[in-house]
Protein backbone atom coordinates (compact mmCIF):
# COMPACT_ATOMS: atom_id res chain seq x y z
CA UNK A 1 0.00 0.00 0.00
CA UNK A 2 1.37 3.62 -1.11
CA UNK A 3 1.83 6.34 1.55
CA UNK A 4 -0.30 9.12 0.62
CA UNK A 5 2.04 12.35 1.29
CA UNK A 6 0.55 14.44 3.43
CA UNK A 7 0.96 18.45 3.03
CA UNK A 8 3.45 19.65 5.42
CA UNK A 9 3.30 23.50 4.32
CA UNK A 10 1.67 25.97 2.14
CA UNK A 11 3.08 28.83 0.42
CA UNK A 12 1.58 32.29 0.75
CA UNK A 13 0.76 34.01 -2.34
CA UNK A 14 -0.40 37.82 -2.72
CA UNK A 15 -1.76 39.27 -6.15
CA UNK A 16 -2.61 42.89 -6.51
CA UNK A 17 -4.15 44.31 -9.20
CA UNK A 18 -2.13 47.07 -11.22
CA UNK A 19 -3.01 50.12 -12.37
CA UNK A 20 -6.59 50.72 -10.13
CA UNK A 21 -6.35 52.59 -7.14
CA UNK A 22 -6.85 52.26 -4.67
CA UNK A 23 -4.82 48.72 -5.09
CA UNK A 24 -7.24 45.73 -5.00
CA UNK A 25 -5.74 42.87 -3.72
CA UNK A 26 -5.56 39.01 -1.97
CA UNK A 27 -3.19 36.98 -0.11
CA UNK A 28 -3.95 32.99 -0.10
CA UNK A 29 -2.11 30.12 0.91
CA UNK A 30 -1.99 27.45 -1.66
CA UNK A 31 -0.19 24.03 -2.15
CA UNK A 32 3.22 24.11 -3.94
CA UNK A 33 2.19 21.27 -5.66
CA UNK A 34 -0.72 23.63 -7.38
CA UNK A 35 -0.54 23.90 -10.97
CA UNK A 36 -0.15 27.37 -13.15
CA UNK A 37 -3.45 26.14 -14.52
CA UNK A 38 -5.72 25.88 -11.46
CA UNK A 39 -3.65 28.71 -9.53
CA UNK A 40 -5.56 30.63 -12.84
CA UNK A 41 -8.60 29.30 -11.02
CA UNK A 42 -7.60 30.28 -7.75
CA UNK A 43 -6.61 34.13 -8.46
CA UNK A 44 -10.52 34.12 -10.65
CA UNK A 45 -12.30 32.96 -7.45
CA UNK A 46 -10.16 35.13 -4.94
CA UNK A 47 -10.17 38.41 -6.31
CA UNK A 48 -13.98 38.38 -8.05
CA UNK A 49 -12.89 37.85 -11.53
CA UNK A 50 -15.91 35.06 -13.36
CA UNK A 51 -12.87 33.31 -15.76
CA UNK A 52 -14.54 34.64 -19.19
CA UNK A 53 -11.51 35.42 -21.39
CA UNK A 54 -7.85 34.13 -21.88
CA UNK A 55 -4.70 34.34 -19.68
CA UNK A 56 -1.57 34.19 -19.63
CA UNK A 57 1.94 34.04 -16.80
CA UNK A 58 5.13 35.69 -17.34
CA UNK A 59 7.37 33.93 -15.58
CA UNK A 60 11.60 34.07 -16.36
CA UNK A 61 10.75 35.66 -19.97
CA UNK A 62 8.60 32.68 -21.03
CA UNK A 63 4.61 32.77 -21.37
CA UNK A 64 2.57 30.19 -19.65
CA UNK A 65 -1.25 29.57 -20.43
CA UNK A 66 -3.50 27.01 -22.45
CA UNK A 67 -1.73 26.79 -26.17
CA UNK A 68 -4.17 26.43 -28.73
CA UNK A 69 -3.90 26.37 -32.38
CA UNK A 70 -5.97 29.19 -33.09
CA UNK A 71 -3.36 31.77 -31.37
CA UNK A 72 -1.37 33.74 -33.69
CA UNK A 73 1.43 33.92 -31.36
CA UNK A 74 4.98 34.71 -31.57
CA UNK A 75 6.48 33.04 -29.10
CA UNK A 76 6.06 29.27 -27.61
CA UNK A 77 3.19 28.97 -25.04
CA UNK A 78 4.62 26.87 -21.87
CA UNK A 79 1.32 24.91 -21.04
CA UNK A 80 0.15 26.32 -17.62
CA UNK A 81 -1.20 22.66 -16.79
CA UNK A 82 2.20 21.09 -16.51
CA UNK A 83 3.90 23.18 -14.13
CA UNK A 84 3.74 23.68 -11.10
CA UNK A 85 4.60 26.17 -8.87
CA UNK A 86 7.29 23.71 -6.33
CA UNK A 87 9.02 22.85 -9.98
CA UNK A 88 9.19 26.87 -11.31
CA UNK A 89 9.76 27.99 -7.61
CA UNK A 90 11.81 25.60 -5.48
CA UNK A 91 12.86 28.79 -3.22
CA UNK A 92 8.95 29.41 -2.67
CA UNK A 93 10.32 32.92 -2.87
CA UNK A 94 9.42 34.66 -6.45
CA UNK A 95 7.35 37.87 -7.97
CA UNK A 96 5.66 37.11 -11.26
CA UNK A 97 2.70 38.64 -13.90
CA UNK A 98 -0.36 37.46 -14.57
CA UNK A 99 -2.62 38.95 -17.57
CA UNK A 100 -6.14 38.17 -17.09
CA UNK A 101 -8.54 39.44 -20.82
CA UNK A 102 -6.34 40.38 -23.27
CA UNK A 103 -8.89 43.26 -24.52
CA UNK A 104 -8.76 44.91 -20.97
CA UNK A 105 -5.33 43.66 -20.27
CA UNK A 106 -5.90 43.64 -16.44
CA UNK A 107 -2.42 43.01 -15.02
CA UNK A 108 -1.68 41.09 -12.08
CA UNK A 109 1.87 41.29 -9.80
CA UNK A 110 1.96 38.03 -7.66
CA UNK A 111 4.30 37.39 -4.98
CA UNK A 112 4.98 34.02 -3.34
CA UNK A 113 6.07 35.48 -0.08
CA UNK A 114 7.32 31.95 1.34
CA UNK A 115 6.07 28.76 3.13
CA UNK A 116 4.44 28.35 6.61
CA UNK A 117 3.26 25.43 8.33
CA UNK A 118 -0.42 24.01 7.31
CA UNK A 119 -2.67 23.31 9.64
CA UNK A 120 -3.89 20.44 10.60
CA UNK A 121 -7.00 18.93 9.22
CA UNK A 122 -7.68 22.64 6.76
CA UNK A 123 -8.88 22.79 3.44
CA UNK A 124 -6.74 24.60 1.08
CA UNK A 125 -6.77 27.33 -0.68
CA UNK A 126 -8.29 29.86 1.67
CA UNK A 127 -8.47 33.51 1.15
CA UNK A 128 -6.80 35.03 4.72
CA UNK A 129 -6.78 39.33 3.44
CA UNK A 130 -7.93 41.11 0.67
CA UNK A 131 -8.64 44.55 -0.08
CA UNK A 132 -10.99 46.72 -2.56
CA UNK A 133 -13.67 44.71 -4.77
CA UNK A 134 -12.61 43.15 -7.88
CA UNK A 135 -13.25 45.59 -11.22
CA UNK A 136 -16.31 43.91 -13.25
CA UNK A 137 -16.26 42.49 -16.39
CA UNK A 138 -15.40 43.84 -19.69
CA UNK A 139 -15.58 47.47 -18.28
CA UNK A 140 -12.29 48.59 -20.11
CA UNK A 141 -9.64 47.98 -18.31
CA UNK A 142 -8.16 50.58 -15.65
CA UNK A 143 -9.48 53.43 -17.28
CA UNK A 144 -12.85 52.23 -17.92
CA UNK A 145 -12.78 50.96 -14.01
CA UNK A 146 -11.91 54.68 -12.55
CA UNK A 147 -14.58 56.05 -14.78
CA UNK A 148 -17.08 53.33 -13.60
CA UNK A 149 -15.92 54.21 -9.34
CA UNK A 150 -16.40 58.01 -10.62
CA UNK A 151 -19.55 57.66 -12.03
CA UNK A 152 -20.67 55.46 -9.43
CA UNK A 153 -20.00 58.13 -6.67
CA UNK A 154 -22.47 60.46 -8.17
CA UNK A 155 -25.91 59.78 -8.92
CA UNK A 156 -26.66 62.62 -10.54
CA UNK A 157 -24.12 62.15 -13.31
CA UNK A 158 -25.55 61.34 -16.80
CA UNK A 159 -24.33 57.97 -17.65
CA UNK A 160 -25.26 56.76 -13.46
CA UNK A 161 -28.46 55.05 -14.53
CA UNK A 162 -27.00 53.53 -17.78
CA UNK A 163 -23.33 52.05 -15.72
CA UNK A 164 -25.94 51.05 -12.49
CA UNK A 165 -27.69 48.94 -14.67
CA UNK A 166 -24.96 47.56 -16.55
CA UNK A 167 -23.16 46.25 -14.13
CA UNK A 168 -26.08 44.99 -11.50
CA UNK A 169 -26.86 41.61 -13.45
CA UNK A 170 -23.21 40.96 -12.37
CA UNK A 171 -23.52 41.39 -8.76
CA UNK A 172 -20.89 43.39 -8.84
CA UNK A 173 -20.10 44.47 -4.79
CA UNK A 174 -18.30 48.26 -3.76
CA UNK A 175 -16.50 46.14 -1.30
CA UNK A 176 -14.52 43.19 -0.49
CA UNK A 177 -15.30 40.19 1.46
CA UNK A 178 -12.33 37.62 2.55
CA UNK A 179 -14.95 34.61 3.97
CA UNK A 180 -17.03 35.16 0.26
CA UNK A 181 -13.59 34.90 -1.05
CA UNK A 182 -12.48 31.81 0.58
CA UNK A 183 -16.21 30.38 -0.24
CA UNK A 184 -15.37 31.27 -3.88
CA UNK A 185 -11.97 28.82 -3.66
CA UNK A 186 -14.07 26.12 -2.45
CA UNK A 187 -16.32 25.45 -5.20
CA UNK A 188 -13.68 25.65 -7.84
CA UNK A 189 -13.86 22.59 -10.34
CA UNK A 190 -10.52 20.79 -10.41
CA UNK A 191 -10.40 20.12 -14.04
CA UNK A 192 -6.86 21.24 -15.03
Amino acid sequence: MAATRSVSSVWRVTIRLTGVMPIVWRTILVRPETKLAMLHRFIQAAMGWRDYHLFMFFIGGKEYGIPSKDWDSRTKIYDARRYTLERLFPDARASFRYVYDFGDHWEHTIEIEGAEPAAFRKQYPICVDGGQPCPPEDCGGPPGYARLRDVLRDPKHEDYAHLKAWYDPQHWRLDFDVQKATWGLRFIQRGY
